[in-house]
């Protein structure tokens, strides 16, 4: 009986490992340049990943946080996880995040706020890591006419230190915060509209460009050895 039961247990859980894999599916999204790879579930908040040129962009519809009437903080988070393969020719140079959203803030004491973080990691070089913090381009205003006042958010990071990388991992941590204080007739309202990453990179010379570049410096080597002994 007990071999039974322990080969029953076997099979169920057999089952549910192939369930929780059929409903989660690589893809694969070409950039210009890039390819951006990811598990199709990981998007969460973020909703439906577009590609235009080598920008991964997100448009959201439910990535918001809200708190009235004294409740307190509201927190909302999401973190996506996207390999980036660079194609032949090309080494990367830099990462940056536009993000782009809506909000309200009324009564005294109101708050919002959107933070995170963009974080990037050479896949053979997991610990030369590179991060930068997600920060508002402007100060936050009261809206006490109830007319949603318009927000952007960025971020960047060199990837100097990871050029020559044939693949790097990008972790966006995004987070929006709204908060009406204790006992207030307050109201606070935060929306991401937009979230685009842009992954820039550079042409890698061909190897006659170097050998072009090699024979023009020893020209001018040449020409200041012949100056010196003039």
């Amino acid at each position: 009986m007990k071999c039974v039961n322990k080969l029953a247990a076997g099979i169920f859980l057999l089952s549910q490992t192939l369930a929780g894999a059929a409903f989660a599916a690589s893809v694969t999204l070409s950039g210009a340049t890039v390819d951006f790879s990811f598990d199709d579930t990981l998007p969460g908040l973020f909703g439906q990943a577009n590609v235009a040129g080598d920008n991964l962009y997100f448009t959201p519809v439910n990535f918001s946080a809200e708190s009235m009437n004294g409740a307190g903080f509201d927190l909302t988070k999401q973190t996506f996880n996207v390999k980036v393969t660079a194609h032949e020719g090309w080494d990367f140079s830099s990462l940056a995040l536009t993000e782009r959203g809506d909000y309200l803030q009324v009564g005294q004491g109101a708050k919002v706020v959107v933070s995170g973080q963009i974080r990037a990691f050479d896949t053979l070089n997991p610990l030369g890591e590179v991060a930068s913090s997600i920060v508002p381009t402007g100060a936050y205003q009261q809206t006490d006419d109830f007319i949603t006042q318009n927000w952007e958010a960025s971020a960047a990071a060199n990837l100097v230190s990871m050029s020559a990388a044939s693949m790097i991992n990008v972790t966006l941590q995004n987070i929006l915060v709204a908060q009406s204080p204790s006992g207030t007739d307050t109201l606070a309202f935060i929306e991401k509209k937009y979230a685009g990453l842009n992954v820039i990179t550079t042409p890698v010379p061909e190897a006659d460009t170097y050998a072009m570049m090699l024979a023009g410096l020893g020209l001018v080597g040449l020409a200041a050895a012949r100056r010196r002994a003039a």
